[in-house]
């Protein structure tokens, strides 16, 4: 339809129009742009938002988990060098490392189980102490202590392993096995053990020894124109071992020859077989060195031993050195029989003084004649001493300070005893055992020292100094507080290879206690080494009712053939409740 208006107003009214239309279409535009705009970065961001919370979230867990995993790490058990080889008889070290990577304290157990040839020895120690079989250990926040085991190989085997289980929450965490080995060594001794008449034989014992580490064989030969023969020509004898063979050597008179054996190894030994025909005639005369007496009149005793091959009659008397004593014997002639022995008497009349020397003789029909001084004292009030038992074992590594303490102050202190017991070693007696584990309770105690019945633990801490100077501190309160609470004195005699001794206590105070009579040797040697108070054996307990004076006897017996030189006795008197002792006294045979 036609428009009413003027040209001029209706282009002008269109132009409106059309800048309206344009500004609208342009206003539609920007917000047409603007809406897919708005839509683009909410999705983005929502993506961003989403990936950025994942992303922390990992992070976060990562470190929480590695937060726990460290403080649940295990301790590690670090093993040095695990195989060494050892001159045999020799001692060899491995080196172990435990450690705790983890914040939070942990505790293990060390196991240590062996596998060694007998007469080979292990154990394990930290920086104070040594274990014979386990230990238990207490690690703190990344804490970590050092070990070593510590093996005594012997002459005999060749290889040895000992293990090391780390325990850990009642599981096994770690199994380390040392091996050790030793160098293949051939070696043996021979020694003559009898020779003795057979009708027109003399027969020679020959003990042969292998003190090598294989096993060998051994040829047996005696220079020509010996009329003899051998009970076994050739002998294998493995390590360690020993076998005895017989040779035969026929000969109305005296055999003065050598005899050869040889290894399959090359090692050659020569051994001398004499025997003659004379018979020989020796003795001697034994004795304690000391006798206390308390009576006007006493008797006293020493014993003559035969030590010949035959019968002989000896002739006996006594000469006392102090003015107006009187001595007599009894009897004074006695016959004693090839290896055997007899007991002389002798009466004794005091005189004047508080001691007297007496100077026994005896003389043989055969021409020999020897002699002993006796000394006799007047029975004198003892004063209060101290026991110091020591509890140790030759695979302990770090005992040997306490034993060398002890050992000096015993030099030092009149009045203490001191007795050195041995356990899980070859040297260790079932008295030993039964004193350590039944009466003090102990199970595998090494390096502890009981004082009249109170125990002490101080290991090594410090070197042998400064365990002197504990030891001598507890021992000289005791001597300077404790009053004396009874008085024991000690008799004995000796009869070939057993010991009687006999113990007479006086006591101030009364009640119920338990007797010990506890055998020691002095100068005893092991693997080349001189031991002092080595226990050997213990005899009772003997329980008595202490009011007045009470007598307690015992017997001991030794090895056949063996002397009473450096042995004795150390009587004990102690409460079966409280363990106290109450008094001790030491006696030499």
């Amino acid at each position: 339809m036609a428009s009413s208006l003027p040209v001029t107003t209706e282009r002008r009214v269109r132009r409106r129009h059309q800048e309206v239309d344009e500004s609208e279409e342009r206003k539609s535009e920007s917000e047409s742009e603007s809406e897919p705009c708005d839509f683009k970065i909410t999705g983005k961001g929502l993506t961003r938002f989403v990936l950025s919370f994942v992303v922390l979230y990992a992070v976060l867990a990562v470190s929480i988990f590695s937060v726990f995993a460290f403080q649940d790490q295990s301790p590690v058990l670090t093993p040095g060098l695990m195989e060494k080889e050892v001159a045999a008889g020799g001692e060899v070290q491995f080196a172990l490392n435990l450690k705790n990577p983890s914040i939070l304290k942990k505790e293990v157990t060390l196991n240590l189980e062996k596998d060694l040839p007998s007469g080979w020895m292990a154990s394990f120690c930290d920086e104070t102490q040594c274990f014979f079989e386990s230990c238990a250990v207490t690690l703190d926040s990344l804490g970590e202590k050092s070990y070593f085991v510590h093996v005594i190989t012997d002459t005999t085997g060749q290889t040895g392993t000992i293990s090391v289980e780390m325990v850990h929450q009642g599981e096994i965490q770690k199994d380390i096995t040392f091996t050790v080995a030793t160098t293949k060594q051939a070696d043996f001794t021979i020694q003559l053990t009898s020779s003795e008449r057979e009708d027109s034989d003399i027969a020679f014992g020959v003990l042969i020894v292998n003190t090598g580490n294989v096993e060998d064989t051994f040829a047996i030969s005696l220079p020509p124109g010996i009329a003899a023969h051998v009970s076994e020509s050739a002998v294998t004898v493995g390590p360690g071992e020993e076998k005895e063979v017989i040779v035969y050597i026929e000969s109305p008179s005296s055999v003065n020859t050598s005899l050869i054996v040889t290894s399959s190894e090359g090692v050659s030994r020569t051994l001398y077989l004499i025997n003659e025909q004379p018979l020989t005639y020796n003795f001697e005369i034994y004795a304690s060195k000391d006798f206390y007496i308390e009576e006007e009149q006493a008797d006293i005793s020493f014993d003559i031993i035969n030590t010949g091959d035959a019968s002989d009659m000896y002739s006996v008397s006594a000469t006392c050195l102090a003015p107006e004593w009187e001595v007599i014997c009894a009897p004074q002639v006695i016959d004693i029989e090839a290896k055997k022995s007899g007991r002389v008497l002798i009466s004794v009349t005091r005189g004047k003084g508080k001691s007297a020397s007496v100077i026994a003789t005896a003389t043989s029909t055969s021409g020999l004649s020897k002699n002993i001084k006796l000394n006799i004292f007047l029975q004198e009030t003892q004063g209060k001493t101290v026991l110091a038992e020591y509890f140790t074992g030759t695979w302990c590594y770090v005992c040997s300070y306490g034993e060398r303490a002890l050992r000096q102050l015993a030099e030092e202190i009149e009045n203490l005893i001191v007795l050195v017991y041995h356990l899980k070693d070859d040297i260790e007696t079932e008295g030993s055992a039964r004193r350590a584990t039944g009466l003090y309770g102990f199970t595998d105690t090494v390096s502890t020292l009981v004082v009249n019945g109170t125990k002490y633990v101080y290991y090594s801490s410090g070197g042998e100094g400064a365990i002197y100077f504990k030891y001598k501190k507890i021992i000289e309160e005791i001597l300077a507080e404790e009053p004396l609470k009874a008085e024991i004195y000690v008799s004995g005699r000796t009869v070939e290879n057993v010991a009687y001794i006999t113990s007479e206590i006086h006591s101030y105070t009364s009640g119920t206690y338990d007797v010990y009579f506890v055998l020691f040797k002095n100068n005893f040697e092991y693997r080349g080494e001189i031991k002092q108070y080595i226990v050997r054996d213990v005899s009772g307990p003997q329980r008595v009712t202490l009011l007045g004076e009470v007598i307690v006897s015992t017997e001991f017996i030794l090895p056949a053939g063996e002397s009473y030189e450096g042995y004795g006795v150390v009587v004990i008197i102690q409460n079966p409740q409280t363990l106290e002792v109450l008094q001790a006294t030491q006696y030499m045979l």
